[in-house]
């Protein structure tokens, strides 16, 4: 084995370890790293496009995945990866496609098969996942992953003792991979909920946290540091003015994607997800290299992202963004025309929520109730500090508040996008589009209050999770924003 071999097997299991450890940023610089000393390897291209999915650059991801997919012609496993990098750019028919190439390849891949149900669901279309796993018959029967579908459909349908069965014969299978046996925890979690066994469904959700690297808290101190009050008088505001951006703020499971819905169902709403974009900007450089010239750029390169995933018919368009307490500072100077939405639940819903989500390397702070609190708790003060410093409006949306009066609240939300208020916006949920998060089933329905007050079934296991909320413990500890409120019209914009 030659010298460059070697060093090609020693750079790649370094980058296999920094996956391993979560280290997107360290496992993408090593991939590349391969790439370049073996330029038409369409394995490590497959697996950089993966960690670049992963870590939000979906565009690169999608261009790189596409050039292994050449070299591999309707290779499964790459036409899965593509077409989970199509369905976070928002392009379902090519992800379907994708699946197709996957499964007339191999008719039993799981991964493909589950692929293609969790789309069916995420559509509002239980049905056609149902009529899908009935066309592939006995296919993937003895995989995990499709095993996983068939118990998706059958909580789906609230069937729940045949979904335990299926997810118990992962666990059971000797040969399966761990990852797969946890996704089938979170699973078990939701069918034994359902079944209104709490306590088996918390040890369930505990063992398949359990399994993951645990996260790291937001730091107030340091982000306040870089982002002072000093530091933003010091940088300047785009010079580009555009009123379209419309940021919703909030931790995971607080809202936010209900509150999207509602918004996009104006005619003249629009949205692009959960879009990295901004967050990334935050890590470019350093706050005090942040010139004219280049938040201009940033303004340009954002806007143009608007413009080329939702066109120029949205007068308003929402980005879901997470992060926001990191990134709000650099966002009022590159969108200074920006509005935001901060979506608030009650914190003990909020965090247990997120705690029964398997959201893979996306939250890791979500696997563990203490870290879910601490986070709850810096969420919270920083958003308090840029509402104190920062001069954009900032409309505050208490879901228990929201549910209770949701046509009085989307009016005073559409109010506070300057738009005339529209009958679509209490019918979001007759809409077929897609939905790429963990609220999808919920948004598939009206406003439903069954999500008010659900941690009281767990209360005897929020004990890490009450202790580390401190001052919320016991509530929001917010004021819902109303129609006319001072701040919201600052903007002084007409409707389209």
């Amino acid at each position: 084995m030659s010298g460059a071999t070697n060093k090609l097997g020693r750079i790649l299991d370094q980058a296999n370890a920094a996956l391993e450890r979560e280290s997107l940023g360290s496992a993408i610089m090593l991939y590349r790293k391969a790439l370049g000393m073996d330029k038409n390897n369409p394995k490590i291209m497959l697996r950089l496009g993966q960690v670049l999915l992963s870590a939000g650059f979906v565009d690169e991801a999608i261009d790189i995945i596409r050039k292994s997919a050449k070299k591999r012609a309707n290779h499964p496993d790459t036409m899965v990866i593509l077409a989970q990098a199509y369905l976070t750019k928002g392009d379902i028919p090519a992800m379907h496609a994708a699946l197709e190439k996957a499964l007339t390849q191999q008719p039993d891949h799981g991964a493909a098969i589950l692929a293609m149900v969790k789309s069916h669901i995420d559509s509002g279309s239980v049905e056609l996942a149902q009529e899908f796993l009935e066309r592939m018959g006995d296919a993937g029967k003895h995989d995990a992953l499709a095993l996983m579908a068939r118990a998706m459909v059958e909580r789906e349908l609230k069937h729940y003792e045949p979904a335990a069965q299926y997810l118990k014969q992962v666990l059971e299978g000797e040969d399966f991979l761990e990852r797969h046996k946890r996704s089938a925890r979170f699973e078990l979690g939701a069918v034994y909920d359902g079944l209104k066994d709490y306590d088996t469904a918390f040890e369930y959700y505990q063992q398949a946290n359990s399994g993951h690297i645990q996260g790291n808290v937001a730091h107030v101190p340091s982000i306040q540091s870089a982002w002072s009050k000093e530091v933003l008088n010091a940088i300047p505001a785009s010079t580009i003015h555009d009123e379209r951006p419309v940021i919703i703020a909030g931790m995971p499971r607080s809202g936010t994607t209900l509150t999207e819905r509602i918004l996009q169902a104006h005619p003249f709403g629009g949205s692009v997800g959960e879009c990295p974009l901004l967050l990334q900007m935050v890590s470019r450089t350093l706050a005090s290299n942040l010139d004219q010239e280049r938040i201009d750029s940033y303004a340009s390169e954002y806007l143009g992202h608007l413009d080329t995933q939702v066109g120029s018919a949205a007068a308003r368009v929402i980005d879901k963004h997470m992060g926001t307490e990191k990134s709000l500072g650099l966002i009022s100077k590159v969108l200074p025309k920006v509005r935001v939405i901060h979506a608030l639940r009650d914190p003990r819903d909020c965090c247990l929520s997120a705690y029964f989500q398997n959201f893979g390397t996306n939250v890791p702070y979500s696997r563990d109730l203490s870290q879910l609190g601490q986070q709850y708790a810096a969420h919270r003060a920083m958003m308090d500090y840029w509402k104190e410093i920062l001069e954009i409006p900032v409309f505050t949306n208490i879901y228990e508040e929201f549910v209770i009066e949701p046509e009085r609240h989307t009016r005073a939300l559409i109010e506070f996008l300057g738009l005339e208020f529209d009958n679509a916006c209490l019918k979001f949920y007759e809409s077929k589009d897609h939905v790429h998060t963990a609220s999808a089933t919920q948004v598939r329905k009206p406003v439903y209050q069954s999500g008010r007050q659900r941690w009281k079934n767990y209360e005897q296991h929020l004990g890490p999770l009450l202790e580390a909320l401190g001052p919320y413990a016991d509530g929001v500890h917010a004021q819902q924003s109303l129609p006319s409120e001072a701040g919201i019209q600052d903007q002084g914009s007409e409707s389209p």
